[in-house]
């Protein structure tokens, strides 16, 4: 059992998708009828972002992409692909397709302040651009599924800035039941882990998966499926309604958008089911430490009081503040590590002990929001093993996080109230009526088939 060996009162120590294949005879220069016939055969350039909300009735979810698009602007008549081959640097894929020694340090310096260039992996895209004299005059850098990296050449040297590809969203009905646990079930409904991940986020203030779930819980939730221009699906977007049925009881809940961008989840009634604090400030793990008045100490051998939960989990996790506040001490206290601590409104302090390290926005009188990254899990300190020691107090008397009843939002204004109603009802109709799932490869079959495949 990991167990936290910290301090009783931590405080009273502190101190102040498809690899483009790049033909050899192309590397250095690309003639013109050579890159008319590549983007007729579908070579994606980058665009904006394509994104959007909604008030009211369901709207139908579009389709994955039939087409691939090429709407960007070109920068440069002539366009060469290549890929980071083992071992390569982007110097050596600059200095394969021509560039100068000059042009690169140009390039490198500019790329600094926008992307780490050193994390660059094997089999990772690069698309370089050339005018009609064949001089280069931009090069793009996909760095995750929709992050692109542009470096332009202009007037007054090389310029990087960072931008989104082109995405499209379906929206989709999933639908699960429990035997061993949450990912299992989402994995055998055919979805990938993040999907449960963001099942628990949204339900932590009504459902501990610590411990609640049960063999027999089932799931049915809406969510958007993100593909990018050549229909490869690439991720999870917002989740728009999920019901997660515990025990014999019905928890729901709905995503809902107001005029400001502000968004939230809301029950049935409209109050909010989120609250002022996280319920765990690490992703859903096991409990190894309750808190308790009287605990025999695994190191010191004696009882004493353990005024805090203890979260066994991998070293090196994320740890979540659990609301929005200030850092009021951060830093190697002692028995209890590294540790942070964190003052928010109302009076409440929490702490987090333990860590294997502190992230660097966790400085001392730094404000922080609910979900940032603090730290990450270790054992510093007096320990037994990789876990976070995570306390709560108010005006310095200690609580018990697992069953102090915290205030919930605000509810839906009566001004938005008709509106709320009208996009419930319509999730409630999808959570019920769960549509067929497309797959990602029936996507690609149609572009394939649309004469837009490669």
């Amino acid at each position: 059992m990991r167990e936290s060996s910290g301090d009783p009162d931590p405080g009273s120590r502190a101190g102040a998708a498809r690899r483009p294949t790049a033909d050899p005879s192309a590397r250095g220069f690309t003639s013109a009828a050579a890159v008319a016939g590549a983007l007729a055969s579908g070579i994606v350039l980058f665009g904006a972002s394509v994104s959007g909300s909604w008030h009211g009735p369901v709207p139908k979810a579009p389709e994955p992409p039939a087409v691939r698009t090429s709407e960007a602007p070109i920068y440069g008549l002539f366009l060469v692909p290549d890929s980071f081959l083992r071992g390569d640097s982007l110097s050596n894929v600059l200095e394969r397709n021509g560039f100068s020694a000059r042009e690169i340090a140009d390039i490198t310096e500019a790329l600094t302040p926008v992307s780490e260039v050193r994390r660059l992996r094997a089999g990772q895209s690069v698309w370089l651009h050339r005018n009609e004299r064949g001089v280069p005059s931009r090069i793009e850098l996909p760095i995750e599924d929709f992050r692109r990296v542009s470096v332009v050449r202009s007037a007054n040297g090389w310029t990087a800035r960072e931008t989104e590809g082109v995405r499209f969203k379906h929206r989709e009905t999933v639908q699960g039941i429990l035997t061993t646990s949450l990912d299992e079930a989402v994995h055998r409904a055919g979805e990938r882990a993040d999907l449960a991940m963001l099942i628990a986020q949204v339900l932590e203030h009504d459902v501990d998966f610590h411990r609640d779930p049960r063999r027999g819980d089932t799931f049915s939730l809406v969510v958007d499926k993100l593909y990018d221009a050549e229909g490869v699906w690439k991720g999870y977007g917002d989740l728009h309604a999920v019901r997660y049925r515990n025990a014999g009881r019905a928890i729901t809940a709905f995503r809902f958008e107001l005029p400001s961008g502000a968004s939230g989840y809301y029950d049935h009634e409209g109050n909010s089911v989120q609250r002022s604090f996280l319920t765990s400030p690490v992703a859903y793990t096991r409990i190894s430490g309750v808190f308790t008045s009287r605990r025999f100490h695994p190191v010191h051998r004696v009882y004493r009081p353990h005024y805090g939960v203890d979260y066994a989990a991998p070293r090196g996790t994320p740890v979540r503040a659990t609301a929005d506040g200030v850092v009021a001490d951060a830093g190697r206290r002692g028995p209890n590590g590294n540790m942070v601590t964190l003052r928010h409104a109302g009076g409440y302090v929490t702490k987090y002990l333990h860590l294997q390290r502190i992230a660097p926005e966790a400085r001392t009188g730094h404000s922080v929001r609910q979900r940032e990254i603090i730290g990450y899990v270790g054992s510093t300190g007096v320990s037994t093993g990789p876990h976070l020691d995570y306390r709560m107090s108010r005006y310095g008397r200690p609580l018990n996080p697992r069953t102090h009843i915290l205030p919930p939002g605000p509810p839906i204004s009566p001004e938005y109230r008709a509106a709320f109603d009208a996009w419930r009802n319509g999730m409630l109709a999808a959570l019920d009526s769960p549509a067929p799932r497309p797959r990602p490869s029936t996507a690609l079959r149609t572009l394939d088939a649309s004469g837009g495949g490669s």
